[in-house]
């Protein structure tokens, strides 16, 4: 299995939406919304231009998106990171966080927010460095200092 991580254009707007779609679809059935769900071509294509948004490639086939947004001070915030389920439990996800702590080694802290009942997702960022979290809502904002080793 070739993974890979290449940035997203707006020419991937379509690729993208259908693949949030197709890992979203069973949260917004659950919960009722959904903010990475049925996105707008408009909304995504601005979403793009304006976040660092990843497409994650396996063996040539866009199977995931990943999407953060830098807040220009060391910190950043993980809006997406997805895999369609049939390429879930294959390492993809560990990849996909081992990738940006190589991109952006300054990171002093990361946060996201994910549905606190979500078990698969709870594991795979404690075995990353998105382990601190509080529950709202619902959900659970994660958020983890990095402590650099000297």
């Amino acid at each position: 299995m070739n993974i890979k991580f290449e940035r997203a254009t707006v020419k991937d707007a379509d690729k993208i939406i259908n693949i949030r779609n197709q890992c979203f679809h069973s949260d917004y059935i659950k919960y009722g919304e959904c903010p990475g769900y049925n996105i707008s071509k408009e909304n995504m294509e601005r979403y793009i231009k304006n976040n660092l948004s990843y497409k994650i490639i396996c063996d040539n086939k866009i199977v995931g998106n990943m999407s953060v947004r830098d807040n220009n001070d060391t910190t950043y915030y993980l809006c997406c990171l997805c895999i369609i389920p049939d390429y879930e439990n294959k390492g993809i996800g560990q990849k996909s966080l081992k990738f940006l702590e190589n991109q952006f080694p300054n990171a002093t802290k990361w946060t996201l927010e994910t549905p606190a009942d979500k078990k698969k997702k709870s594991l795979l960022l404690q075995k990353s460095r998105l382990h601190h979290h509080k529950r709202i809502h619902g959900w659970l904002r994660q958020s983890s200092p990095i402590r650099k080793e000297n």
